[in-house]
């Protein structure tokens, strides 16, 4: 179950920390400010970023839907497209991977639909983020410094399964 969180909370800041969002903070601020402490955050803070990451779950489920709905009607499978994906963020397995000229024809073809659909996906997740009392900077902080500091990553997780029980 922990485990799960940690992925979801490093999934969450991954995909916040992607595209718009992340453009928008390097042009607020060029340098990433240092990351605060467990000492830092308040417990109304880690409450609204538990509240926030469960709240974001869900659009997350629906962007991966949409993705997958519009990579299949490309007539590529997810899984065929992962692959494709991955291979070209990593040049040592682009060998293994062997992407066709038709397949590149649809990836570029996709690449419009997707853009709109991760553009869409982060305006949802900035929106609950706010809504529950936050910047975006200083989630993104906080979630960020949760996967470093151990005290803070224990103090989220920790309401993230009380919310989750109760």
């Amino acid at each position: 179950m922990t485990l799960i969180r940690s992925i979801s909370i490093a999934l969450i800041a991954l995909l916040i920390g992607a595209g718009a969002v992340s453009a928008q903070v390097q042009q607020q601020q060029p340098q990433m400010p240092d990351l605060p402490s467990n000492e830092d955050v308040s417990d109304e803070e880690i409450e609204m970023v538990a509240s926030a990451i469960n709240e974001l779950g869900p659009i997350q489920v629906e962007a991966q839907e949409k993705m997958a709905e519009a990579v299949e009607e490309e007539d590529i499978t997810f899984e065929r497209f992962q692959q494709m994906m991955m291979a070209m963020q990593n040049p040592q397995m682009a060998d293994q991977v062997n992407i066709t000229d038709e397949e590149m024809s649809k990836l570029q073809t996709l690449q419009p639909a997707l853009m709109e659909i991760q553009s869409e996906t982060d305006e949802k997740m900035i929106a609950k983020i706010e809504e529950n009392g936050l910047t975006i900077e200083r989630y993104q902080g906080i979630v960020m410094a949760a996967q470093q500091d151990e005290q803070l990553r224990n103090r989220v997780e920790a309401l993230l399964d009380d919310e989750e029980e109760g």
